[in-house]
This record gives C-alpha cells, sequence and structure tokens, in this order.
C-alpha cells in the first residue's frame, strides 16, 4: 500500500466534506434572506442568482459569515485547552529534570516532531489513567499538544508507543485539530440559523411566493440537516484517522508496530467496562474524538473500525 496516495485520498475527502458545509451553509442564507427580501415574482432560483450576484446585497449570508469567523477566532485562541479540561495530567517540560521513562517520551515526541518537519516540537504531556489512549490537539507552536496515558505507556512496547506518537503528530501535520474544529463551527452555525428562522417564519406566510417557499424549504432543512451535518462531520472524522495512520507508518517506517498497538488498544478496552462509563463527561466525551482508538463501527462513529483500520494498515 502506498501510504502517501492514502493521504492524498483521503485529503480529497476531506475538500469535499469541507465544500459541502461551505454550500449548505450559504444556501441557508440566501433561503433566509429571500424568507425575509424576497426580490421578483420570477421564482426562487432567479432570486438566489441576483443575490449571489450581488445584484442585492445578501445581509443575512454575509452576516452568518462574519458569525462564523468570530466562531473560528475564539476557538483557535481557546479550543485546544479544552481537551485538557476534567482530567489529572502533568506537562513533561524538555529542560526540566524528568525520569528516565519520561525523557523516553519526550525523546519520542522530538523524534517524530523532526521526521515530520514540523519546526518545533509540541508540549508533552501524560495522563494519570489506566486507560489506553493518546490524542493530540493544535497546529502550530504555540498550541500543538500531544498527550499519552500511563495505561500507555506502561503496556506497550516502546516501537508501540512511538507508532501511537507518531500518529498524533501526524494530526498535528495535517492540521487535524483545527480542521474538527472549524468544521464544528461551520456545523453549529448552520444548525443554529436554520433553527431560528423556521422558528420565526413558522406561524407566517408572505404574499411572496418564492419567500413562501424559501420558508418551506427552511422548515424542511430543520428536520433534515441535524443528520446531515453530523454524518458528514464524522465521515470527516474517521477519513482524518486514516491519515493518521498513514503518517505513523510514513513517519515510522513501520506498519507493524501500529498495527500491535491498535490491538492491543482494543483489546485492553474490551476487558475493561469502566472505560466506557468514563466517556459520560461533557470534556471526556470533546476529548473522545482525538483519541487514538474510539469503539464503534458505522457511520454515526468517530472512528474507522479496528477491523478496517488494520486492513487498511495491511495494504489489503
Amino acid at each position: 500500500m502506498d501510504f502517501r496516495e492514502s493521504i492524498t485520498v483521503n485529503n480529497r475527502k476531506t475538500k469535499l466534506v469541507v465544500c459541502s458545509y461551505i454550500v449548505i451553509m450559504i444556501v441557508i442564507g440566501l433561503l433566509a434572506d429571500i424568507s425575509i427580501r424576497p426580490l421578483s415574482e420570477v421564482g426562487l432560483l432567479h432570486d438566489m442568482q441576483l443575490y449571489i450576484t450581488f445584484a442585492e446585497t445578501p445581509y443575512i449570508t454575509l452576516g452568518i459569515f462574519s458569525l462564523t469567523l468570530i466562531g473560528i477566532f475564539i476557538i483557535s485562541k481557546f479550543g485546544h485547552k479544552l481537551m485538557l479540561s476534567g482530567s489529572t495530567y502533568r506537562e513533561l517540560v524538555p529542560d526540566s529534570t524528568l525520569s528516565y521513562e519520561d525523557r523516553r517520551v519526550v525523546n519520542m515526541v522530538e523524534e517524530m516532531a523532526i521526521s515530520a518537519n514540523l519546526g518545533y516540537t509540541p508540549k508533552v504531556f501524560i495522563m494519570e489513567t489506566e486507560q489506553m489512549n493518546a490524542f493530540a490537539a493544535g497546529w502550530s507552536k504555540n498550541n500543538a499538544l500531544v498527550a499519552v496515558t500511563s495505561g500507555l505507556l506502561s503496556k506497550l512496547t516502546r516501537s508501540e508507543v512511538q507508532a501511537v506518537i507518531a500518529h498524533e503528530v501526524g494530526h498535528i501535520l495535517h492540521g487535524d485539530s483545527k480542521l474538527t474544529l472549524y468544521v464544528g463551527i461551520l456545523a453549529n452555525v448552520i444548525l443554529t440559523i436554520t433553527n431560528v428562522f423556521t422558528r420565526v417564519f413558522f406561524f407566517s406566510r408572505s404574499q411572496n411566493k418564492s419567500a413562501n417557499k424559501a420558508r418551506m424549504i427552511l422548515l424542511v432543512l430543520n428536520f433534515v440537516l441535524p443528520i446531515v451535518t453530523q454524518v458528514l462531520y464524522l465521515y470527516l472524522s474517521r477519513t482524518r484517522e486514516y491519515m493518521a495512520d498513514a503518517a505513523s507508518v510514513r513517519l515510522t517506517g513501520d506498519n507493524q508496530a501500529m498495527i500491535s498497538a491498535l490491538q492491543k488498544i482494543s483489546g485492553d478496552y474490551d476487558v475493561h467496562e469502566s472505560y466506557k462509563k468514563d466517556e459520560q463527561s461533557y470534556t471526556e466525551k470533546y476529548r473522545a474524538a482525538a483519541y487514538i482508538f474510539s469503539k464503534g463501527d458505522s457511520i454515526f462513529s468517530t472512528h474507522p473500525s479496528i477491523e478496517n483500520r488494520l486492513k487498511k494498515l495491511r495494504g489489503e
């Protein structure tokens, strides 16, 4: 299997998903503009064309884009900090006195960052839990971090830990944390705007046919979009996991270590029912989407099934 080709293919899928969100957001904005300010009696598509070509200013559509940009700015500043909230952790500072095990983890992160040509070393954290997992957050020198659990470090070999760290560095390299945060903002803006305008227009009718059609479409979308946006978001998440797996192999030159690590992590999860209970808190659910492993195998799962990931890694 050509893992570089795998990354290229999944990048194309990612662009398709992001474009889908943007198109949906534009359509919602235009429908809201027409619902409030129809431009003609010719038809809905004609009014959309007038707004798209800026024959008239689509104030609501532009307002939605402004809200999205504000949300993205706020998430960019503070979103990565949520990843460590609600957990017991310690930072491994390279220049401080570290134990042999801690120094080994820092060295592996540094090695993988160099292999990935990041240009900086992400901060390194150890989460104190027996659960075997890891995650990455951030996308720059100012906010990038890699966190691994103490349970993972105690149960995997060095090469397996390195493969896991390479997977997480791959997420940083590909900007996955930024991407998923941005897409999450797009999805929430889409759903909020649709819901608000559906409530506003539910008991009202206009004398303009285009406005009434736009309101009816918004009403239907209010029920359909929560499912569509969720499916798209989770598809994107699964796609990025395949990319990070491929990055792990590319950075370490060893697919067997990643295969072995995933098998051990999956097996450990299966025999510890308490792990499933841990995922009830909000912060843990937020963090679980970024974990290297999460149980599930459907269109509503954040991660691909372990079987499918292993097949990809084996080149099947």
